[in-house]
């Protein structure tokens, strides 16, 4: 009952429209339901038992107009309750799209994209048909048998109560459907979503697939996943099946001893003929109720099973939050170049020491290196002066704030990023430079284009700069890609400029002429390059040396050479030196 209060909750603005069609369907419609029976029962009283005719053409009139107003009601209550159900889900699904704009990266990096788009499809379109029909249906349903019952007891007690006694059994086959409906929906929905997870992951990862030749495994593996979903919907409509039939069989032994009843009542002189017609014509109530209830259960499961989905994305919270109050000082957007420093910084991630005793600082306009192994934390170091995670413990600060007094979209508006894991949106070449200045002129996007040295094959392409690029950049090579992701962070025009492994998959003249193009700007940014090039670091004011979480090494190119520690050896390495540790 909680998940359906939820959804009031979520209904402002669109309760009118939902409490007027459930007015119509079931304060209108269920009066008109029983007026054509009765009418038509005091038609048959008048005419046949009495012979009068008088009002035989009022009767029929009457009879036609219920009809035709029936009609009218009919079509317009459905209308109603399918605008307020697609608004309360419109409503919902912006919510969750703000929410997701939200969240952190530990979130997505927990929950499968597959499971995130299946909240914001299946489960609310399952959300939209429970408001919309299961419940002004289930309504229309209790409102409809008491309704009935009401017109059999004030008719004949002795025939009412024939109907009356199904109830119980009509509530044990309830309580039993929904028992087992439950757990088949929930499970009918992990399958979906599982499903929707392996197709997400094959066309994202569709150019891995191809190069490992694992097409017929990819094949295989939806299949498992698309059986599994096929017997998770069929296990849940056989429940159905099984149970619905008891509902008619009570329904016909209802009608049946009902006629049995009712005819050696009218045979005996102890109910007209008129009344008994009233009761036979509006037997169908009991089973349009019993069906319509065993619908509702059945539904209503795949409502609970989906709002239950829905709402933990809705109050999913993030780690990444503003405090009260954040420092929000516009001028630091266009300060000079500012002072970044990690103050006794350590990281843990799920209680596994990432980074520790991390002390760095970067003066105004520096432009400082950041080399190391494999995992050793390089990323991890840069991601936390924008705050996608805290540290776990120290500080790190900008301008002398720490970075959780920031307003978190005025800090990451300081901070220009050119990330390690490139991502491209499928639009042009131009949208996606100006993606964090879109007010930029194609003038200013062309002279950031050169320099991240993309100018030339931009210029080599079908549209030039308004060519639209495959989703995450297919069409471009790795190199294309890190200098389109190089000059849309130039374009954004920050005073911390981040460069993660940005030139690892360009050539080493191209290289060349990237870092004349940062040297040109030094002094307008505070940057951090992180690279495992020696090339791309060389020239830095500052390189430190990440080992295991820790820095082990800190100073100028010369000074690291001189020290003969893991930059020395890297340095040889790449030169094609021999080491000399001696």
């Amino acid at each position: 009952m909680n998940q359906i209060k939820w959804v009031f909750e979520n209904m402002k603005g669109s309760r009118g429209k939902f409490f007027f069609g459930l007015i119509l369907h079931n304060l209108v419609i269920i009066p008109l339901v029983l007026a054509g029976p009765w009418l038509t029962s005091e038609l048959i009283r008048q005419v046949f038992e009495l012979g009068d005719t008088s009002n035989l053409v009022l009767m029929l009139w009457l009879i036609a107009g219920v009809g035709v107003l029936y009609a009218i009601v009919s079509y317009i209550w459905p209308i109603m309750m399918e605008r307020a159900a697609s608004d309360v889900v419109k409503n919902l699904r912006l919510k969750l799209y703000a929410k997701l704009q939200k969240l952190s990266p530990s979130y997505y990096g927990q929950t499968r994209t597959g499971d995130i788009m299946m909240r914001l499809t299946g489960d609310l379109d399952a959300m939209r048909h429970f408001v919309a029909w299961v419940m002004t249906n289930a309504v229309f349903a209790v409102l409809l048998f008491v309704a009935g019952l009401a017109v059999f007891f004030s008719v004949n007690w002795i025939l009412a109560s024939i109907i009356f006694a199904a109830s119980p059994l009509m509530a044990w086959l309830v309580i039993s459907l929904r028992k087992e409906v439950g757990p088949a929906y929930a499970h009918h929905r992990e399958t979906n979503s599982q499903l929707n997870a392996v197709v997400q992951e094959n066309i994202s990862g569709n150019r891995v697939v191809k190069a490992f030749v694992r097409e017929e495994y990819e094949q295989y593996k939806f299949e498992v996943c698309n059986e599994a979903y096929r017997d998770a919907s069929v296990a849940a409509a056989n429940i159905w099946a099984k149970k619905g039939p008891y509902f008619g069989v009570l329904f016909k032994t209802v009608m049946v001893a009902t006629l049995i009843v009712g005819g050696i009542m009218v045979i005996n002189n102890q109910l007209g003929l008129a009344d008994f017609m009233l009761f036979f014509s509006l037997n169908w109530i009991i089973n349009e109720s019993m069906r319509l209830v065993g619908i509702v259960i059945n539904d209503a499961q795949r409502f609970f099973s989906s709002t239950q989905k829905v709402q933990q994305l809705y109050y999913a919270r993030t780690d990444i939050r503003n405090k009260e109050n954040p420092a929000s000082d516009a001028a630091n957007h266009s300060a000079n170049a500012p002072i970044v420093e990690f103050s006794d910084v350590a990281f843990k991630y799920d209680n596994v020491p990432v980074l520790s005793d991390i002390n760095l600082t970067a003066r105004a306009g520096e432009t400082i290196g950041i080399m190391g192994p494999t995992g050793s934390g390089k990323t991890t170091l840069t991601m936390m002066m924008s705050r996608f995670m805290d540290a776990t413990s120290g500080s790190v600060k900008v301008n002398g704030i720490d970075v959780r007094d920031y307003d978190i979209h005025t800090l990451r508006s300081m901070i220009g990023m050119s990330m390690q894991d490139v991502f491209l949106f499928s639009n042009t070449i131009d949208a996606n430079i100006a993606y964090g200045r879109i007010e930029i002129e194609e003038e200013e996007t062309i002279e950031y284009a050169k320099m991240a040295d993309a100018h030339g094959f931009i210029k080599r392409m079908p549209d030039g700069y308004d060519t639209i690029i495959g989703e995450r950049g297919v069409g471009l090579s790795g190199g294309q890609k890190q200098r389109v992701a190089l000059a849309r962070a130039l374009a954004y025009e920050t005073p911390i400029l981040v460069l993660d492994d940005t030139t690892s998959a360009v050539d080493m003249e191209t290289e060349k002429y990237i870092q004349e193009q940062l040297a040109a700007r030094s002094g307008i940014h505070t940057t951090f390059i992180v690279a495992q090039r020696i090339s791309s670091v060389k020239n830095a004011d500052k390189i430190y040396i990440i080992e295991e979480g820790k820095v082990t090494e800190c100073g100028t190119h010369r000074e690291l050479l001189a020290n003969k520690g893991y930059y020395y050896d890297i340095y040889c390495l790449q030169q094609g030196l021999t080491t000399d540790n001696s």
